[in-house]
């Protein structure tokens, strides 16, 4: 089939014979690639049957180009199709094996969320009156109520000293760069836009109920965060 560089300057017309070639080796692989298809639909090994065989068919296409072979541009995907092939004698290869995942966990991003809304509820349960240390154990009793255990220590139960902590690690981030005070941000923000909607209904509700609205929404945000790590 075709060897003919597809490198060739501008101007320069194929033969009709380098044309026919290059027709051909698509022919095969349109061919080839629609033979993949067909095993793969029949799922025999998830699949995988119509992966090797359509893989093996790109390989061969692209083994009628000079430059794949002169360069081993193709060295990817054949270390792909060796790994699948050894999958089937039971040996999983380097490259189909899992990579450790890097950076923060999922499961710690949606704890650093859970900071910034204790942060946030603690914040308007103030400005409804309450003092510092009663809105930090409303929040508490919260999070206890709804199993959140603390991640570091010896006494996992969630407590006043822990949203404390909570509260001045979004303080201190004052480049608003980690989770905690972004999610405590967006809080402030989409809280703002229902306080301009509806004025009258804040304004004329008692505190006792517009506490127990906040901390009605953040079980409600714990609950929704916390299925997020499922």
């Amino acid at each position: 089939m075709c060897t003919t560089e597809k490198s060739e300057p501008q101007g320069t017309s194929s033969s009709s014979e380098d044309i026919a070639a290059l027709n051909t080796a698509f022919d095969f692989l349109y061919g080839g690639l629609r033979d993949g298809k067909k095993l793969f639909e029949t799922n025999d090994n998830a699949g995988r049957e119509g992966a090797i065989h359509s893989l093996e068919v790109l390989l061969k296409f692209l083994s009628q180009f000079r430059p794949v072979l002169d360069e081993g541009l193709n060295a990817p995907l054949t270390a792909l199709f060796n790994a699948l092939l050894n999958l089937g004698d039971g040996s999983v290869l380097p490259i189909l094996k899992p990579v450790p995942p890097r950076g923060r966990s999922r499961g710690s991003g949606v704890r650093d969320s859970l900071k910034g809304a204790a942060a946030f509820t603690v914040t308007r349960l103030r400005a409804t009156g309450l003092s510092a240390p009663d809105a930090r154990a409303d929040v508490a009793r919260v999070f206890r109520d709804a199993g959140v255990t603390s991640a570091r220590g010896r006494y996992p139960a969630i407590t006043s000293r822990t949203v404390r902590g909570g509260c001045e690690e979004v303080a201190a981030d004052i480049g608003r760069r980690g989770e905690a005070a972004q999610t405590f941000d967006q809080l402030e923000k989409k809280c703002s836009v229902v306080e301009r909607a509806e004025p009258a209904d804040i304004e004329g509700a008692e505190p006792a109920d517009i506490r127990r609205a906040y901390l009605d929404s953040l079980a409600n945000l714990i609950n929704d965060l916390r299925g997020s790590e499922q």
